[in-house]
């Protein structure tokens, strides 16, 4: 299984209603993507000053499923039209890990 982690500081110009809408993106994105096996997100939760402002995890069967998901027009748009708006930086991080 390959773990997707993503984390995300958001602009300072960053509206609740843009970060509330990229939650709901992505919230909806499982059910565009067949490939994801799961997938949790959510908004830190301040407990400590270095942290990111978002993060995400989702799981794929395998390094290709997640290719394919990077490609997928629903990725594409949630990046798009959410992410690269709304993010001073991201960073993510793939790894393998037992089912």
């Amino acid at each position: 299984m390959l773990i997707h982690c993503v984390t995300v500081r958001f602009k300072d110009a960053a509206t609740t209603e843009q970060v509330a809408a990229f939650d709901a993106a992505l919230a909806a994105l499982p059910a565009q993507i067949e490939l994801i096996r799961r997938t949790r997100h959510g908004r830190d939760l301040g407990e400590r000053p270095t942290n990111a402002d978002y993060a995400l995890v989702s799981e794929f069967a395998d390094a290709e499923a997640f290719y394919a998901y990077l490609e997928h027009p629903a990725h594409q748009a949630l990046a798009r039209d959410h992410l690269i708006p709304l993010a001073q930086s991201f960073h993510s991080t793939q790894f393998l890990a037992e089912d």
